[in-house]
């Protein structure tokens, strides 16, 4: 709804007096109506929208959204525009022409998009409001003559159309409808409809018009207020006011245009080229439409209207309560029960559901309860009555009853049960009656046998008449009748009856039943005759065996029982008599024939299976004789080893007496065993075993290490901790070392026998290569890094090539040299200390030779030199004469000394005599070389002493 000012040349006149503005009354009347209803100018207002909305919506589930109510009223355009106005107000609930204002108390805000669609019977009208700020034009009075009008354009206006039919059904859109606050022009901007919202598709996009121009005059449009209507009318008339009046001869026109509608609605428009509107077949929703009024000048405005439509008021019904069953009887030992209440019906829904016991026997706590459906227990006999009262969302109720009879438990009589009717035959004169097929419904049944009146005057013996089993003896030839009677726990009582026929005696002959023909071999002199199958249609009474027919000698044991054992048989065929009688003396006779053969003795036969063979270090084997046979049994085993096995080897066990042969500490070889069995008539027969014991193939590869310590005094742990110190001077794991043999090598020293492993299918490390590792890092070590101290590290199997002139001994592990050659002992003892034979011996002896014999030269070149030193020294002069010839002849007959002298020379002159140095020159020179003297060493230039003659004493 506008408010505007006609322009000049309207017709309308401005006059001022006295501050006042004089219009012609019907204008007044209208604008002061308009200025009402119209917000202030210049201020800021609210306009809201419909943003969604749902039918059918019971107060109760409002709630449940999170809105609370602000305040009631009457339903219509008011309600929404107190609510725009009032702030915390969200949304709207109306029914039956009243609304509620809601706010909602979540921070989150509530919503209604999770509710469902509406039906029929619909409840209330929820409508959600959204609110949006909207720009007022502040009023201008230089240009009152232009812009003193206040209007509101619309984005969603679309042109007249010049042409279109009076009545059109109208578009389809959302459900959920765009409300504005008033039916005429406004001068804001209006918030665009909502997303779900159908808009007509003429409607111009949302861009904000300008003002007209002066030129263009604006009129004035109303369409009324808005209008609500409520089911099932559905028909309604819009009628549009335009302020100024046409003026005489021309007229307005009209053009109505549908902006938002329900979704899947259905109605129909006729005079839409109008002032009137007329709306028929109209749904629930509401409807927003916009006139758009023209003159011939060009002068137009537009107004708005929304058209409500309510869903025809519902009309509660009350509920109807209903049970099921209505009545039912129980019995104990059933103490418990339902009732459904759960088919109690109302035209909206059932709110609560209340049981209470109207009526029933006294109990400690009456029934209550507030669900459809009643649970009862513990139940005691008698009559109940149970009213269920149930209540709709409406408040409505309504009430029913249910009825209950609980029974006490219904105990029945007993059945008695004598058991069949039965015959004996005398000489049997007991038999047992069983009356524990009996039933009651209860436990505790009590028992009585007595003998019927009809055979009172019969003599019986009864045992158990109290008891479900009754034992009858001491019975004559005739009828009995028994009787018995079963008496619950209540009292009540029932009988049965059996009878018993005792027939007389029809003894027949017993029949004897002496067993098959056996056959026998000796030494097997004794069996068993059997007569357990002698029957007789009472009782066999007792048995006898004999012998008929045979050699003597034999025994009969047990004679008298239906299985006798005869001993002592001997070769020929026997015939034994069984003779059985029964209780009437009567008998009846069988015979079997026993036949004794000679003994025909097969000789045994020996058998030795085959023994794959077996490889060092595994130094045991087995050979099995076990498959030796003999027709008697009772075979002796005797294992003897043949003489060309090696004389290595134990018997273990003492198992050269047995079935099996078992062999321990075996060297490399093949042994043979011979196997002889006798059985027990003295007959043999004999077989032979063999077993390989091949090589070790690691064998060149076992290393020997031998330890300082009692092979008692090693623990695993030390030789675990032995086997990773190895491993660490050689650089592998210590669980690659494998370790084949571990004992004593002396009193007081540990052989530890090993390889190391090359890997995963590869051979092991060489045994020489290990060996001088480990010696080279022993060495090293000084010793000192094992735990024991070794004393010698080498391989199992001598491996020295000797030089190629020798053979290594396995005992000594030294080299064998062949002959001409030895050992270099330079090597074995300075070197790598390993035995060898790299001297050749006449190489050696020649070498020998050539040493000595320059040793020799240079020691008699040294005292040589000593010599010649020495004399040089000078010596003191001695004076010699000439011998006389007679002298001469005296020292020719002196016998030769024992050191070998020259013969001294003839003086070369006489009377001469020489000094020391002249001596000297001519003893020493000969030939160009020092010579020896020829009579002799001299010392300090003296002879050797020699007698002296009188004639030099003097002298």
């Amino acid at each position: 709804m506008f408010v505007s000012v006609a322009p000049a040349g309207s017709g309308t006149r401005w006059k001022m007096s006295g501050g006042l503005l004089t219009w012609r009354w019907p204008h007044l009347l209208l604008l002061a109506r308009l200025w009402l209803l119209a917000p202030p100018t210049g201020q800021a207002a609210a306009l809201c929208r419909v943003s969604g909305g749902v039918l059918g919506i019971h107060w109760s589930s409002t709630l449940s959204l999170g809105w609370f109510p602000l305040a009631s009223g009457q339903g219509g355009a008011t309600c929404f525009e107190t609510c725009c106005l009032r702030p915390g107000c969200g949304a709207v609930w109306s029914v039956g022409g009243r609304c509620v204002l809601l706010g909602c108390s979540r921070t989150d805000g509530c919503s209604i998009s999770a509710l469902p669609q509406p039906h029929q019977e619909s409840l209330g009208l929820l409508q959600l409001l959204a609110k949006g700020s909207v720009r007022m034009r502040r009023r201008n009075p230089r240009h009152a003559r232009r812009h003193d009008l206040v209007t509101m354009e619309t984005l969603h206006a679309a042109p007249t159309s010049p042409t279109a039919p009076s009545s059109s059904s109208l578009l389809p859109t959302a459900q959920q409808n765009l409300n504005l606050p008033a039916n005429g022009s406004s001068d804001g901007v209006p918030v665009p409809p909502p997303q779900n919202a159908t808009v007509d598709p003429t409607t111009s996009s949302d861009t904000a018009v300008a003002p007209p121009p002066a030129a263009v005059r604006e009129l004035v449009v109303s369409a009324g207020q808005s209008v609500e209507v409520t089911l099932p009318r559905n028909e309604v008339e819009l009628n549009a006011y335009v302020v100024p009046t046409p003026q005489p001869g021309s007229s307005y026109a009209f053009d109505w245009r549908l902006k938002t509608h329900p979704r899947n609605y259905t109605g129909e428009m006729e005079g839409q080229k109008g002032q009137t509107l007329k709306l028929s077949k109209l749904t629930v929703g509401l409807y927003e439409f916009e006139v758009t009024v023209m003159d011939g000048d060009g002068a137009r405005g537009r107004g708005y209207v929304n058209v409500t439509v309510r869903p025809e008021p519902r009309v509660n019904k009350p509920p109807v309560a209903m049970v099921s069953p209505k009545y039912q009887e129980i019995s104990l030992p059933t103490s418990s029960t339902v009732i459904d209440g759960s088919q109690s019906t109302d035209d909206d829904k059932v709110v609560t559901w209340h049981w209470e016991e109207v009526k029933g026997p006294l109990r400690e706590e009456k029934v209550s309860a507030d669900t459809p459906i009643l649970t009862l227990t513990n139940l005691v006999p008698g009559n109940y009555t149970f009213s269920l009262t149930v209540t709709d969302s409406d408040g409505a109720t309504d009430s029913t009853q249910a009825s209950l009879s609980v029974n006490k438990a219904k105990d029945y009589k007993p059945v008695a049960n004598a058991g069949p009717n039965q015959a004996i035959q005398l000489p049997r004169n007991s038999i047992t009656l069983y009356g524990n097929q009996s039933t009651d419904d209860h436990d505790n049944l009590g028992y009585e046998w007595s003998l019927s009146p009809e055979s009172k005057d019969k003599v019986v013996e009864m045992q158990g008449v109290r008891t479900p089993i009754l034992q009858l003896s001491a019975m004559q030839e005739g009828d009995y009748t028994f009787q018995l009677t079963v008496t619950d726990s209540a009292g009540q009582q029932d009988t049965s009856k059996v009878t018993v026929i005792v027939q007389p005696e029809n003894n027949q002959p017993p029949v004897a039943d002496a067993g098959p023909e056996k056959e026998l071999t000796l030494p097997v002199d004794e069996t068993t005759l059997d007569g357990t199958e002698s029957k007789d249609d009472q009782k066999i009474a007792s048995y006898l065996w004999t012998k008929t027919s045979g050699p003597d000698g034999v025994k009969i044991n047990n004679a008298d029982k239906a299985v006798a054992t005869v001993t002592g048989l001997e070769v020929g065929e026997y015939h034994f008599t069984l003779t059985v009688t029964d209780d009437r003396k009567l008998e009846s006779s069988d015979t079997v024939k026993v036949i004794v053969r000679e003994e025909k003795d097969q000789p045994p036969v020996a058998r030795v299976l085959s023994t794959p063979p077996v490889s060092l270090p595994v130094r045991t084997a087995a050979l099995d004789g076990s498959r030796s046979s003999d027709d008697k049994g009772g075979l002796s085993f005797l294992w003897s080893r043949d003489d060309s096995s090696p004389a290595a080897g134990d018997v273990l066990n003492n198992s050269d007496h047995q079935a099996v042969l078992f062999l321990g500490n075996l060297v490399e070889g093949k042994y043979s065993f011979t196997l002889q069995v006798t059985d027990s008539k003295g007959q043999s027969s004999s077989d032979r075993g063999t077993v390989e014991v091949r090589p070790d193939p690691w064998q060149r590869d076992l290393v020997e290490l031998v330890l300082e310590v009692s092979v008692s005094q090693v623990s695993q742990r030390q030789r675990d901790l032995l086997l990773r110190q190895v491993g660490v001077l050689l650089g592998v794991l210590d669980g690659d070392i494998i370790v084949r043999e571990i004992g004593a090598f002396g009193e007081h020293s540990t052989r530890l026998v090993f390889l190391v492993s090359g890997g995963p299918g590869r051979p092991p490390l060489s045994g020489r290569s290990v060996t001088l590792n480990l010696r080279s890092k022993l060495r090293k070590q000084k010793n000192d890094f094992l735990i024991f101290k070794a004393q010698d590290i080498d391989t199992v199997v001598c491996q020295l090539n000797c030089s190629g002139h020798g053979e290594c001994d396995s005992f000594t592990r030294k080299c064998v040299c062949q002959p001409f050659w030895m050992e270099n002992f330079l090597r074995a003892q300075l070197g790598d200390a390993e035995s060898n034979c790299d001297w050749s011996v006449l190489y050696v002896t020649i070498a020998s030779f050539l040493i000595v014999v320059a040793v020799a030269t240079l020691i008699w070149s040294l005292v040589c030199c000593c010599n010649r030193r020495r004399n040089k020294v000078r010596r003191s002069k001695s004076r010699y004469k000439i011998l006389e010839g007679e002298e001469q002849e005296v020292m020719a007959l002196q016998p030769p000394r024992t050191t070998r002298l020259k013969p001294a020379p003839g003086p070369a002159s006489s009377a001469l005599m020489h000094s020391d140095s002249d001596l000297d020159s001519d003893e020493g020179q000969e030939r160009g070389h020092l010579l020896r003297p020829q009579n002799g060493s001299l010392n300090n230039g003296q002879g050797p002493p020699r007698a002296k003659k009188p004639r030099e004493e003097l002298l």
